[in-house]
């Protein structure tokens, strides 16, 4: 008996020997923050009127986590681990959930990739999608019904289209630009990119040309807010798009597109 419990100690001594030598966070480098979110998960002024209030905690130098959760309910909407570089890049497990507390979305970061097994499931818990991403393969998967029975596989998100397509998008912003007489005046050519969020009726919202760069020579400045403005105006102009789909289901969807300035 006296061997066998020595035995069993030294069995539990060595099991808890990666788990004694794992690092512990110092918990003097542990921070955190907080921000809040409108409903196109942009960063908000304040509190009041946004969707989401989003706990971030800094690990260490390298290593966080973000939590994001819905208001007014206070309840968790997502889980996500990152890594710092020279920006925030998305690494390690992702959690979504439903307000009840079930689990909506569950899929793995890999350097800002989405690797290995993806999984979503129905506000009921019943399985509706499990599919494998592999960098440079086709995605292969299975969907399920809300009765947890087989059905059609459809992509988990299908980016906004436009009609016509790409082609269609950049000739039709062409069409519509008006070239503003300063920059012609100092012959400024070349291009910009203008951002937007495509809604769930296909409309766009918040559309705006990206700022210049600030090492870009001070006298390029003024032209360029004529030519931002310029390009968010031919961008508002444009036709409707498709909307952009998750789980099958219309979302507002951040979207880019270059504006090109020539003089011929």
């Amino acid at each position: 008996m006296k061997h066998k419990l020595v035995l069993l100690l030294l069995l539990l001594l060595v099991a808890a020997g990666p788990l004694l030598a794992a690092p512990v966070p110092d918990s003097a480098r542990v921070t955190h923050s907080t921000e809040y979110q409108d409903r196109q998960f942009r960063r908000s002024t304040s509190a009041e009127g946004a969707v989401y209030r989003v706990e971030t905690t800094l690990i260490d130098s390298i290593r966080g986590i973000e939590r994001l959760y819905s208001l007014p309910s206070g309840k968790l909407y997502s889980y996500q681990a990152f890594i710092i570089g020279e920006d925030k890049v998305w690494h390690g497990s992702y959690l979504e959930f439903y307000e009840d507390g079930k689990t909506r979305l569950q899929q793995i970061y890999v350097q800002g990739e989405v690797q290995g097994e993806r999984r979503t499931y129905y506000a009921t818990g019943v399985l509706r999608r499990r599919e494998q991403l592999t960098p440079g393969q086709p995605i292969t998967g299975e969907c399920f019904g809300p009765d947890g029975q087989p059905i059609a596989y459809f992509p988990f998100e299908q980016m906004p289209a436009y009609p016509g397509g790409t082609d269609a998008l950049l000739r039709d912003i062409g069409q519509k630009l008006v070239y503003p007489n300063r920059a012609l005046r100092d012959q400024v050519q070349g291009f910009l990119i203008v951002k937007f969020t495509v809604a769930v009726d296909g409309h766009l919202q918040h559309v705006r040309a990206l700022e210049l760069p600030a090492e870009a020579p001070a006298s390029l400045h003024r032209t360029y807010l004529y030519l931002g403005d310029a390009a968010a105006q031919s961008v508002r102009r444009l036709r409707l798009f498709e909307p952009g789909r998750r789980e099958g289901e219309p979302v507002a969807v951040a979207y880019e597109v270059p504006v090109s300035f020539s003089i011929r």
